[in-house]
């Protein structure tokens, strides 16, 4: 019994005595590994992992949109000699080399096309926005793409500035000058054909409207109601900058749009094919009307869904070619815009 007590006494000191040389020649660190491989040794994972992540969200440089790293450091605890130095700043340098970083730019577009490329959306709206108040006979087509693309140092020039590649081919950036130079286009003076004393774009006669464009007898069919209160800001047809296709209603941002006939909802949302609409719902009310309300601040219905006359579909708002907040009101009879004070509004 002696014994047994003697050997556990012993064998206690040596682990103390082992735990103590221990203490004295080591410390608890972690080790850190890319890819299998050990890069080096950190007191901090925590931190170190956070300046790694803080470098993926933004990058060190001017314009940089984020870092994309494949390979990110794997963490082991371990005992390290005290005189061996922890190097995380050389083990984040190892990691972020192997990083791409991305750019965000705005793209400026004219029918789907991509014209000019601007650093901002701030500067791309500018530029879309002068070439509306020029009146550039494209402003319905005019939109905005936020794009992405590899951003690189240039090495031929003394400036921080990267240059954003896409596809390995650098994209050129424009001004907001430039650009509006670049999408301007002059519209062509209308044809002034001579007209007959009784001939005017659209008469009533009972139900039907006879079109002087088309001569073509139509019957829409339907009873409308209006869908939102407000001021007419802009009639159908002919103005200074374009042939209008609809009736623009202003009214505050937010104002409830009611759908002016029951119908199916055939589109909800913004683009094309309805490019410079900006947020739009378009409704089939019978086989041969389809109504428009357009540049709604918000959308409250979806594609494919059945609404009633009088049902709230939206609200008002100013997206897309838009100069304040209004509802353009849009009726289709067999794909040929109407006057919609026709039926209402009048």
């Amino acid at each position: 019994m002696r014994k047994l007590v003697k050997l556990s006494v012993v064998a206690t000191l040596a682990v103390i005595f082992i735990f103590g040389l221990i203490e004295l020649f080591y410390r608890q660190t972690y080790s850190v590994s890319l890819k299998g491989e050990l890069i080096g040794y950190t007191n901090d994972k925590v931190s170190l992992q956070k300046r790694i992540n803080d470098y993926i969200k933004s990058g060190d440089g001017k314009n940089v949109a984020f870092v994309e790293i494949a390979d990110l450091p794997t963490y082991a605890s371990c005992m390290l000699k005290k005189d061996v130095e922890t190097n995380d700043d050389e083990i984040f340098e190892k990691v972020v080399s192997t990083g791409t970083a991305y750019s965000k730019y705005y793209s400026i577009t004219d029918n789907n096309e991509e014209k000019a490329y601007l650093t901002s959306f701030a500067d791309a709206e500018n530029a879309v926005n002068q070439l509306k108040e020029k009146d550039s006979a494209n402003s319905s087509t005019l939109g905005i793409v936020e794009k992405y693309g590899v951003a690189k140092k240039d090495e031929e020039s003394e400036s921080d500035e990267l240059k954003i590649l896409n596809n390995d081919n650098p994209v050129e950036m424009s001004s907001i000058d430039d650009s509006v130079t670049k999408l301007y286009v002059k519209k062509e003076a209308p044809k002034i054909t001579k007209k007959t004393a009784s001939s005017s774009v659209y008469k009533n006669i009972g139900t039907k409207i006879i079109s002087s464009e088309s001569s073509v007898a139509t019957n829409i069919g339907i009873t409308l109601i209006r869908p939102v209160s407000g001021t007419i800001s802009s009639r159908f047809g002919y103005r200074s900058r374009d042939n209008h296709k609809g009736l623009d209603i202003a009214a505050p941002k937010g104002t409830a749009i009611k759908a002016a006939a029951a119908g199916t909802v055939t589109f909800s949302g913004s683009g094309a094919p309805y490019s410079g609409y900006g947020n739009i719902v378009v409704i089939q009310s019978t086989g041969a009307v389809s109504i428009r309300y357009a540049h709604c601040s918000e959308l409250y219905v979806r594609s494919g869904q059945s609404v009633a006359q009088g049902q709230v579909i939206a609200a008002v708002g100013s997206t897309g070619i838009s100069t304040g907040n209004h509802l353009h009101f849009e009726i289709r009879y067999n794909g040929t815009a109407v006057d919609p004070q026709n039926y209402v509004y009048n």
